[in-house]
C-alpha cells in the first residue's frame, strides 16, 4: 500500500514538473535572453517591405474599440469619436528569419520581441510590409505611416501589430431623420486597404466578438458614452468591392446603432408647443367682440411656433423630406392659423347678424382640440 502511494506521489511530481516546464517554455520571454542591442540590429536586418506576389494574401486582423462618441452632428452629417485600433498580420518571411536566428521554434505561444515608432519602420526607408490601411470615412485622413500608428510591436512568430489611440471626426451618409426626435441612427467606421484583397485581406480580430456581445461594456467598465444618445446594438462585417482598375478590394465596417434621447425635445419643444396651442385655442372662450385681443393671442402663438421651428432646424441639415417634428409643427401652424381665421370670421358674423349665440365659437371650442389630437395621432402612425 505504501509502495503504491509513493509511486502515486512520484507520478504526480513528475506530471507537475512536466507541466511547469512546458508552461515556462510556452510563455518564455526571449527578450531577456537576447542581446541588449537586438532590436537595433533587427531593424538593420528588416527588409520585408515588398509583397510576395503569387502567394496567399496577408490575413490582416482588425480590432477596433470605440471608447466614446463625443458628439453626433446631424446638421453636418458627421460625428466625433475616441477609439483604439489594433492591426496585426503575420509575415512568413519574418517568421523564417526568426527561425534561422533560433528565436522561434514554431511551437508554443509567440513572444513579444521589439517595439518601434512608426517612422523607424515606414519613414524614409521602409523596413517591413505596409498594408496601406486607413479609415474610409474619416474626415481628416492621415496616411498609414504617420497617422494610423502610434507604435509597432514585433513578435517571435513573425506577427506585426500596430497600435493607435486617437480622436477624430467621421462622415456618415446613413442618417435618416424621418422619425426625429424619436429616431435611431447608424454610425459606422469603415477601414479599407489600398491593396487588392489578393494581397491584403481584412478580417475581424479576436476581440471584436467580445465587444459586440457586451456592447463594449467589458472588464467591469462602463460601455460607450454617447452624449444625448443611447447605444442599442453593435455590428461588424467585411465586404468586397471592385474598383475601376478591375481588382477586388476588401473592407471592414463597424456599425453602432444609437437611439436619440428624446426627453430634451419632449420637455423643451413638444410640451411648450402644446401649451401654446392651448392658449391660442382658448380665444374661443373670450367674448367675440374682443377681436383685437383674440387676434393678438393667435399671432403671438404663431410667432412662437416660428421661433421653435427655427431652433429645431439648427440641429438638422436641409432635407428633401419631412420629419415627425416637421409634421408636428406644420400641424400646429395649421391649427393656429385656423384659429386666427375663425376668430375673424366669428367677429364678422357677430357684426353682421348680431346673434347672441355664435355657432362658430361654440363648435370650435371642441372640434378644434379633438381634430388636432387626431392629426397628431395620424402623424405618429405615419412617421413612428
Amino acid at each position: 500500500m505504501r509502495a503504491k502511494r509513493a509511486l502515486l506521489y512520484i507520478l504526480l511530481l513528475f506530471f507537475f514538473y512536466c507541466n511547469h516546464t512546458n508552461a515556462l517554455e510556452r510563455f518564455k520571454y526571449p527578450k531577456e535572453e537576447l542581446p541588449h542591442n537586438f532590436c537595433d540590429n533587427l531593424l538593420d536586418d528588416l527588409n520585408f517591405y515588398s509583397f510576395p506576389y503569387g502567394e496567399n494574401p496577408f490575413i490582416t486582423n482588425i480590432d477596433l474599440l470605440i471608447e466614446d462618441i463625443h458628439h453626433i452632428d446631424g446638421k453636418n452629417l458627421d460625428f466625433e469619436a475616441s477609439f483604439s485600433l489594433w492591426i496585426d498580420w503575420k509575415d512568413p518571411r519574418l517568421t523564417e528569419m526568426f527561425k534561422e536566428k533560433n528565436i522561434y521554434s514554431g511551437k508554443g505561444k509567440p513572444a513579444w520581441l521589439c517595439d518601434y515608432e512608426a517612422d523607424a519602420l515606414w519613414g524614409s526607408q521602409q523596413k517591413i510590409l505596409d498594408p496601406g490601411i486607413e479609415f474610409f470615412n474619416r474626415k481628416d485622413k492621415p496616411d498609414f505611416q504617420s497617422g494610423l500608428v502610434d507604435w509597432v510591436d514585433i513578435f517571435s512568430d513573425g506577427t506585426i501589430e500596430t497600435r493607435l489611440r486617437d480622436t477624430a471626426k467621421f462622415k456618415s451618409n446613413e442618417f435618416n431623420f424621418g422619425k426625429f426626435p424619436f429616431d435611431t441612427q447608424i454610425i459606422s467606421f469603415e477601414l479599407w486597404s489600398e491593396f487588392p484583397s489578393t494581397i491584403i485581406s481584412l478580417v475581424p480580430g479576436s476581440s471584436m466578438q467580445k465587444y459586440k456581445d457586451t456592447l463594449y461594456d467589458f472588464e467591469g467598465e462602463d460601455g460607450i458614452v454617447v452624449a444625448a444618445w443611447e447605444l442599442k446594438n453593435v455590428k461588424f462585417d467585411t465586404y468586397e468591392y471592385v474598383e475601376e482598375d478591375g481588382f477586388p478590394y476588401k473592407g471592414f465596417r463597424l456599425f453602432l446603432e444609437v437611439k436619440r434621447l428624446s426627453s430634451y425635445y419632449i420637455y423643451k419643444v413638444i410640451i411648450p408647443i402644446l401649451l401654446i396651442l392651448s392658449i391660442s385655442w382658448s380665444v374661443f372662450w373670450i367674448d367675440r367682440s374682443q377681436i383685437e385681443s383674440k387676434v393678438n393671442i393667435t399671432m403671438v402663438a404663431l410667432l412662437s411656433l416660428i421661433a421653435y421651428n427655427l431652433s429645431v432646424d439648427e440641429v438638422l441639415p436641409k432635407l428633401d423630406y419631412l420629419t415627425f417634428m416637421d409634421a408636428f409643427i406644420f400641424l400646429s401652424y395649421l391649427y393656429t392659423g385656423a384659429a386666427t381665421i375663425l376668430c375673424v370670421y366669428s367677429y364678422y358674423r357677430y357684426r353682421k347678424y348680431r346673434r347672441k349665440i355664435n355657432l362658430v365659437d361654440y363648435y370650435a371650442k371642441f372640434v378644434g382640440p379633438i381634430s388636432y389630437i387626431v392629426g397628431v395621432f395620424i402623424c405618429s402612425i405615419i412617421y413612428l
